[in-house]
């Protein structure tokens, strides 16, 4: 709960206050007994208590040591006081500045930070500038080595591109393809802003002579008149085919259907759970940021505990030096804080 405890105790009072005293748990007395139990002792660290049989006996009075079904009891109500919460955000809280979520698979609660009160780049990463301060690449303030606040340089190494690389895609169509092959291509780049975790290189880009191990070739063939139109997505410094997929030939097809079968493409192969995000860490290639936006994302699909604490280590990792203020839930703003869109 590291990263939780630096939104400070008051705020964290406020929240649990504006929920036991709304009108969607207004009905509930026993699960606003519940939340209040468990959020008052986390706050005074007493996390480790927070268990089936604990909740049971001091919430729902009920004998753990005597009753077997004790702890499914608490799961049951745990399980309702998520669904509530998830109302309430949804309603009333919608414009909480932080909200409180008990994750699956256990009891102790986490804080976020509401959507309408995330901070600005310079309030969350200390150390990075707006992109625009410097013609949209991040820059770097060294506060620690005595610096001016207006003191920026870019990060010199390798390794530290590195950490905040993303997988990129150079797309070619084959010399000879029909309007098939483009309408793809235009469609792809189309969709590149719903691709969080990678970024499409400039149409006409030229494939790199020496690639990087996160460049990747999208060859698209659409030369057989009548034909198939075949997609084929390959790593480009080891060759190896990550995805091949082909519209079957002689199929009656319009733009909206090639667009279609490209963004079901993309789908399958650019996403955080599709090809080339496996394929780069199967083979141990993933960046820094890559490995974080993938923790957060699959934490944002299961809210449990465990996945809580393995993204906001990844979070921490991303942010070292310096420390992360508050735990990030949106993919779109830890990108703005590392990353240059092309």
């Amino acid at each position: 709960m590291t990263q939780a405890r630096r939104i400070d105790g008051e705020r964290i009072s406020l929240a649990l206050a504006a929920i036991l005293s709304s009108q969607t748990f207004a009905r509930s007395e026993r699960l606003r007994t519940f939340l209040k139990f468990v959020v008052e002792h986390e706050q005074l660290g007493l996390a480790h208590q927070l268990k089936g049989y604990t909740i049971g006996m001091d919430v729902f009075s009920r004998d753990g040591a005597l009753d077997p079904g004790v702890d499914a009891l608490v799961r049951v109500q745990a399980g309702k006081l998520r669904r509530l919460i998830n109302l309430y955000y949804a309603d009333e809280g919608r414009h909480d500045p932080v909200r409180i979520r008990i994750p699956l698979g256990g009891y102790v609660p986490v804080y976020e930070w509401g959507p309408e009160s995330r901070r600005t780049l310079d309030a969350v990463f200390p150390y990075l500038v707006a992109a625009e301060k410097n013609g949209g690449d991040p820059i770097r303030i060294d506060r620690e080595a005595g610096g001016e606040t207006g003191a920026a340089h870019r990060p010199a190494h390798a390794s530290d591109r590195h950490l905040h690389a993303l997988p990129q895609i150079f797309i070619v169509i084959a010399p000879g393809s029909d309007w098939r092959a483009k309408t793809f291509d235009s469609a792809m780049r189309i969709s590149e802003a719903r691709l969080f975790g990678l970024k499409l290189a400039p149409q006409q880009a030229a494939t790199p002579a020496n690639a990087d191990d996160l460049d990747f070739l999208l060859h698209l063939d659409s030369t057989c008149a009548g034909g198939p139109l075949a997609a084929r997505l390959t790593h480009i410094a080891t060759g190896d085919v990550i995805a091949r997929q082909a519209r079957p030939a002689g199929e009656t097809i319009d733009s909206r259907r090639i667009a279609a079968f490209a963004n079901l493409f993309a789908a399958e192969t650019m996403t955080l759970c599709g090809e080339v995000y496996t394929f780069c860490r199967r083979h141990r290639l993933s960046s820094a940021l890559m490995d974080c936006l993938e923790a957060t994302y699959q934490y944002k699909l299961e809210n449990s505990h465990d996945a809580y604490l393995e993204a906001s280590r990844h979070q921490q990792r991303l942010a070292h030096p310096h420390r992360l203020p508050a735990f990030i839930t949106e993919l779109s703003d830890l990108l703005a804080l590392t990353t240059r869109r092309s």
